[in-house]
C-alpha cells in the first residue's frame, strides 16, 4: 500500500486492511505449522511420539476461545413454536 492509499483511505478501511493482513499472515503460518507437523508425523516410528500442529508450534489464535452457543436447540424450538403460534393466532 502507497502512501496515497494509506491517507486516501478512512480509519475504519485502514484497519480491515490491517486486520486482512494479519488474517492471512497467520492462515500461512497454520499451514506451515501443519506440514511440518505431518513432515514429524512421518518420521515418527511409535505412534506415542508424533505431535499436534497446536503443540509443535503455538499461534496467537490458538488462544481464543470459542464462545458457546446462548441458547441450546431445544431452547430455539420451543421459542420457534411460541413465536410460530402468536403470528398464526390473528
Amino acid at each position: 500500500m502507497n502512501p496515497n492509499e494509506f491517507w486516501g483511505n478512512t480509519f475504519k478501511e485502514n484497519i480491515l486492511v490491517s486486520e486482512s493482513f494479519f488474517i492471512k499472515n497467520n492462515l500461512e503460518w497454520e499451514h506451515t505449522r501443519f506440514v511440518a507437523s505431518m513432515i514429524h508425523n512421518v518420521n515418527c516410528s511409535k505412534k506415542s511420539q508424533m505431535v499436534k500442529p497446536e503443540n509443535l508450534i503455538q499461534l496467537p489464535q490458538d488462544k481464543v476461545k470459542k464462545l458457546k452457543p446462548k441458547t441450546t436447540k431445544e431452547e430455539f424450538e420451543s421459542y420457534a413454536k411460541l413465536v410460530n403460534s402468536k403470528l398464526n393466532k390473528k
